[in-house]
């Protein structure tokens, strides 16, 4: 019977996908906590440079960055997650000030509580050197 066959399949996979190990760091020579918080990631150490632009948010471009900030008008949750990211990165890399005014007002303001209280204080920091340049 087909319909038995098929329960004694997945009875089969169920037995036999926890016996799976997966090994998400390998464990090498270098592995000691003191040796690994001392050394430079090996992109870094290869590039010679400050920035590591084979991975993560490096990669994304100031216009990128400042364009998902600055467009403010939804609500959804995965839109004011990327914002928080990307501002964030922003805050990072000591760019805060090339963020549009009024988009600044909506983080300091920040009705709905939506981004936290660190991208609301940065950003009515951002706002006070603005309007004290003036």
């Amino acid at each position: 019977m087909a319909w038995n066959n098929a329960k004694e399949k997945e009875a089969e996979v169920k037995r036999t996908a926890p016996s799976k190990i997966v090994e998400m760091r390998p464990l090498g020579e270098g592995s000691s906590t003191n040796k690994a918080s001392d050394e430079k990631p090996k992109s870094k150490l290869a590039r010679g440079g400050d920035a590591d632009l084979n991975s993560g948010m490096e990669l994304l471009e100031l216009d990128f960055l400042l364009g998902i900030v600055e467009n403010t008008k939804s609500d959804d949750e995965n839109n004011v997650t990327m914002r928080k990211l990307n501002f964030n990165e922003l805050l990072r890399r000591q760019k805060q000030d090339q963020i549009d005014s009024n988009a600044l007002t909506v983080y300091a303001v920040d009705k709905g509580d939506l981004y936290g209280k660190d991208i609301q204080c940065e950003a009515m920091k951002e706002l006070t050197k603005r309007t004290a340049t003036r």
